[in-house]
């Protein structure tokens, strides 16, 4: 019966630092990538169109960057 009580605390001790072992933090360090979206030159204008809509930017304003978008969506990217 002693011997039965001693292999049962062993056997907690054990499974106890096998799972310690495998929740503390890995020395491995996991990289995610992170994606940088840029607007397509449609969601800029469709942007700008709202906000001329909704009343935030004026007529002047919204032409000016209609035109500025459209300029810069004609140059080859580099």
């Amino acid at each position: 019966m002693n011997l039965f009580r001693v292999c049962v605390a062993v056997l907690i001790v054990l499974v106890g630092l096998n799972l310690a072992g495998c929740c503390t933090s890995s020395k491995e360090k996991v990289i995610v990538p992170t994606q940088s979206t840029t607007p397509t030159l449609g969601k800029e204008l469709e942007d700008l169109e709202q906000a001329y809509k909704k009343g935030t930017i004026t007529k002047e304003e919204y032409e000016a960057g209609k035109k500025k978008l459209l300029e810069k969506g004609a140059q080859p990217a580099k």
